[in-house]
């Protein structure tokens, strides 16, 4: 694969370490692109097999494969869909993580380690697009209901939770991993 599309995938192996595997998060952090493809590879078809075969109808744990992707996704369609959905991904668990930190919802380093992880495998982390403007985005995100979204918010590394969050108080969390 070229490399940006390669770098795209380290996103959500990344996302995956985040999740539920700490071990997986530490071997990504500390090997960049350089990391044991067939060993990653097997942890993350395994770990999202067991999370789809659990939820198969996105009722529950499963909607924890969106994490990074709520915030991301409304980058990716401020950008006009020109930033690739990885490096979407990678900006989204960025801004997620250091609003869960300010929020404390989460553990200190959080967002530095997702960072670090995010560089080593030459993605981006930030984004020039306001809060505002990505909150305007992402009112349009197919998993609102109603007037609530769920976020996928980050613990500490390997465990996240699913926080259904009304969609007037997204805003003021969102400005807070800016």
């Amino acid at each position: 694969l070229p490399s940006q599309t390669f770098a795209d995938g380290c996103a959500e192996v990344i996302k995956y370490g985040v999740l539920g595997s700490e071990s997986l998060f530490s071997h990504m952090q500390e090997k960049g692109l350089n990391f044991d493809r067939e060993a990653v590879i097997e942890e993350c078809v395994l770990m999202k097999s067991r999370i789809v075969n659990a939820d198969e109808f996105d009722h529950g744990m499963r909607q924890l494969l969106n994490f990074g992707h709520t915030f991301g996704h409304a980058v990716e369609k401020l950008s006009d869909f020109g930033l690739s959905h990885g490096k979407a991904v990678a900006i989204g668990m960025v801004m997620m993580a250091k609003s869960a930190e300010k929020a404390g919802i989460c553990e200190k380093e959080v967002a530095s380690s997702i960072i670090k992880a995010c560089e080593k495998a030459g993605l981006p982390t930030k984004t020039s697009y306001s809060p505002e403007a990505i909150y305007e985005a992402l009112l349009s995100d197919k998993k609102r209901k109603g007037d609530s979204l769920t976020l996928v918010v980050p613990e500490k590394i390997g465990t996240c939770s699913l926080r259904p969050t009304a969609i007037e108080d997204i805003l003021a969390f969102l400005q807070k991993g800016i």
